[in-house]
């Protein structure tokens, strides 16, 4: 059977049981051979993802040599092994883990706002991060996803944020379309926080594109047009990994999109442009945690 089609392509739900299973029933001193081993194996199989990632970092480092980049590419699966480790870690064991801040003014205008949008990038283990937020604030986040490849995975992640967050961290997924559009507006007017994933775009939703790494690239515009709508700021925030069960939770100057003398277009462009300044900035500085297993072009 092809490793990329059935139960065992990369998105599948098995890998996320064995996943679950290894750090049940594993001691941790094995996790770290055992997930550079995963890496090394994804490198092979997992071809879609791999020749994403080297184009995507073809951009960030443009002058690198490819036998670099390919380097690089086990370095981001071995990350993203360790941010699922690390998120059943802690919903499986009730592992604690350190984190700090960058940008905790940020963080702390988010906490008091009435309603906001977190956006956010594929970027660490963000299921982590929206559990731990929404447990330190006592806030509800609703998180809008990009639909899963495995319906089932989608069940699991569901079930696995519910778990983690004990209930504080609510899913909804892209590909809803109309409905989701207006659930999260009345979220947003009853002052509640809603979390997306902006930095690539997925199936057939609202895109406009923006200068990033030199190049016109599409990023979804849907996020922005939320925020014009009902006047809730937007909230650049990142986590990367630094360490052993340790995270650092990135804040950027909140974004707003208000009604100016500008039209509603150049405000929604201007506010997006603010964005990918920001996401080109996080991504060059943390690259290896960047999982852009789409390409952006």
């Amino acid at each position: 059977m092809a490793m990329e089609q059935g139960r065992f392509v990369v998105g599948s739900v098995f890998w996320r049981k064995v996943i679950d299973r290894t750090v049940a029933y594993v001691p941790a001193i094995f996790h770290w051979p055992l997930i550079w081993l995963g890496a090394i194996v994804f490198f092979f199989v997992a071809a879609p993802a791999r020749k994403a990632l080297l184009r995507n970092l073809k951009l960030i480092r443009p002058q690198s040599w490819r036998i670099a980049n390919y380097l690089r590419v086990i370095r981001v699966f071995a990350n993203f092994g360790w941010s699922l480790t690390d998120t059943a870690a802690y919903r499986i064991l009730k592992a604690r883990f350190r984190y700090e801040f960058e940008g905790m003014r940020f963080l702390d205008q988010l906490a008091s706002a009435k309603g906001g949008i977190v956006l956010t990038a594929h970027m660490g283990s963000y299921d982590l991060a929206a559990a731990l937020f929404a447990q330190k604030f006592h806030r509800v986040v609703r998180m809008v996803r990009a639909p899963e490849s495995d319906a089932r995975s989608a069940e699991h992640v569901d079930l696995a944020l519910q778990q983690a967050s004990a209930g504080a961290v609510q899913v909804g997924y892209s590909d809803d379309g109309t409905a989701l559009a207006f659930e999260l507006l009345k979220a947003l007017r009853a002052g509640e926080i809603i979390s997306i994933q902006g930095d690539r775009i997925v199936g057939t939703v609202g895109r406009e594109n923006v200068d990033l790494f030199d190049r016109k690239i599409p990023l979804p515009n849907g996020p922005f047009v939320l925020s014009l709508v009902s006047e809730a700021a937007i909230f650049p925030i990142f986590i990367v990994r630094t360490g052993y069960r340790k995270y650092k939770i990135v804040a950027r100057e909140p974004i707003v999109c208000a009604n100016g003398n500008a039209s509603r277009d150049e405000t929604v462009t201007e506010a997006m442009q603010r964005w990918a300044g920001a996401l080109q900035e996080i991504t060059r500085t943390y690259w290896p945690q960047w999982f852009a297993f789409t390409t952006l072009l």
